[in-house]
């Protein structure tokens, strides 16, 4: 589940498996092993690429499917705009 989550993210965010590895100080084959489901990440560089996409390790590795989005800032009026923005979004999917 890691290796399509992960891919999903990256390709959403629009960044190359090279600059993956740029940012994470890692091969370009070990990311091209994450997707592949060759190898797993380890422990500290999961937490870094959950906190990069802002989701949570339990979203990257299967457990959980929830997003969040950072709102640290934001006021409590923003938020909930945000929110009804969610809501109209998932409405609309329906």
């Amino acid at each position: 589940m890691f290796k399509d989550r992960f891919k999903e993210l990256r390709t959403s965010y629009k960044y190359t498996q090279n600059e993956i590895a740029d940012i994470f100080d890692v091969s370009v084959q070990a990311v091209y092993n994450w997707e592949k489901g060759i190898f797993m990440p380890t422990i500290d560089s999961l937490i870094k690429l959950a906190e990069f996409f802002n989701v949570s390790t339990d979203y990257l590795l299967g457990i959980d499917n929830k997003k969040y989005l950072d709102v640290s800032g934001l006021s409590t009026r923003q938020v909930a705009h945000l929110q009804q923005i969610v809501n109209d979004l998932k409405e609309a999917s329906n």
